[in-house]
């Protein structure tokens, strides 16, 4: 489950997805470490001044992968040049999408919007995934999802499990 904690990456994923400023992204971080702490990934645990820094890379290389990407070649010479090692895929990530979902939609909910819930269809939610039907397998990781950002789902007010809904429910998604 170590995958499912918020990492240097994810959280600038999440920080450019929603275009904050300078003041309101630092506002954030310092939110998100004293208030998310039990999310974070365990290397920034005790460190905060890694994790915003971490995160203030990622979110520049987001807005500009294009650009940076052409730089490495470059870096990597002068690292090298200087004796140090250089390896590309620690300052590069694709970010499996899967997991992220949910801990958007905790970010959204705890942070962005003033509604304490989101709602959508799960055939909505399966499409994310690339999924047009329910296995056991994506039922089971969506669950595992659930739990770990402590979501609910609910249907028509009342809890529910999207193993036994249709999927044109419309489902909400309430923070524990």
């Amino acid at each position: 489950m170590i995958e499912l904690y918020y990492d240097s990456y994810s959280i600038a994923y999440f920080v450019v997805s929603q275009d904050m400023g300078s003041k309101s992204l630092m506002e954030f971080l310092n939110k998100l470490y004293d208030s998310e702490y039990e999310y974070l990934h365990p290397i920034y645990k005790g460190n905060k001044k890694k994790m915003i820094s971490d995160v203030l890379y990622w979110a520049d290389y987001l807005v500009d992968k294009e650009k940076l990407d052409q730089e490495f070649p470059k870096v990597e010479r002068d690292l090298k040049g200087k004796g140090f090692a250089f390896v590309k895929e620690d300052f590069m990530s694709d970010y499996p999408e899967f997991d992220l979902f949910f801990m958007l939609m905790r970010l959204r909910i705890r942070f962005i919007t003033d509604k304490q819930y989101t709602r959508m269809k799960l055939r909505t939610m399966l499409k994310n995934y690339g999924y047009k039907r329910r296995s056991d397998s994506i039922t089971a990781r969506l669950r595992d999802c659930m739990m770990f950002y402590h979501i609910q789902t609910y249907l028509k007010g009342e809890e529910c499990d999207i193993r036994k809904i249709s999927l044109d429910d419309m489902i909400t998604f309430r923070l524990l």
